[in-house]
């Protein structure tokens, strides 16, 4: 006797030809064969949505481990986010959703401070991929950049306090410490050295 297929309606595959989903996912989603399902939308004069499959599961998941939201992976691969959120979850993957939010609007108060991306990275706990990615999305330009020591140095002698200088130059409080200790590095390294020049 032969085995009977399994039904489904024309719903159910709407719903997830909706969503993104190729063929084969949505097989697997209604546990019948990709076939029937290919039969069944060509039938309902729907096209593939095969091109979404040669996206990997290896970028997802580095996508997805360096903090990319599902909207963003889906933006970035040109593919729906629905498709990616079914992906990410059959791939056992966590949603970076509610991180994503706390972290922009931390994001962007730590750029307000003049945080590189590798500094706010580190103090979000994401990559500076990501935050690089999310920095350039809300129009934002970036705030690794070299230091003018000249303009440091006549501010740091005038008497100024640090944080006023690091809010003055745009530049993080960390930046503006390790301007410091720079300059009180050449500061003893010149003095050691004009001792030598006595001696």
């Amino acid at each position: 006797m032969p085995k009977q297929a399994k039904k489904f309606n024309d719903d159910a595959l709407l719903d997830l030809y909706d969503k993104g989903l190729t063929d084969k996912e949505m097989a697997v989603e209604l546990g019948v064969s990709q076939s029937a399902i290919n039969y069944r939308r060509e039938k309902l004069g729907l096209p593939s949505n095969y091109s979404k499959d040669v996206i990997s599961n290896d970028v997802i998941t580095r996508m997805n481990d360096e903090g990319f939201t599902d909207k963003e992976i889906a933006e970035e691969l040109g593919v729906s986010q629905s498709s990616v959120n079914y992906r990410r979850q059959r791939l056992g993957l966590p949603s970076n959703y509610r991180k994503d939010k706390i972290s922009e609007y931390n994001m962007i108060e730590l750029y307000n401070e003049g945080y590189s991306d590798k500094e706010m990275a580190e103090m979000l706990d994401v990559t500076p991929a990501a935050i690089n990615y999310r920095r350039e999305r809300l129009g934002l330009s970036s705030n690794s950049k070299a230091i003018d020591m000249e303009e440091f140095t006549t501010l740091f002698l005038a008497g100024y306090p640090l944080e006023s200088i690091a809010h003055s130059m745009r530049i993080s409080l960390s930046k503006a410490y390790d301007a410091r200790e720079e300059l009180l590095w050449k500061k003893r390294t010149s003095l050691v050295q004009s001792r030598e020049d006595v001696i």
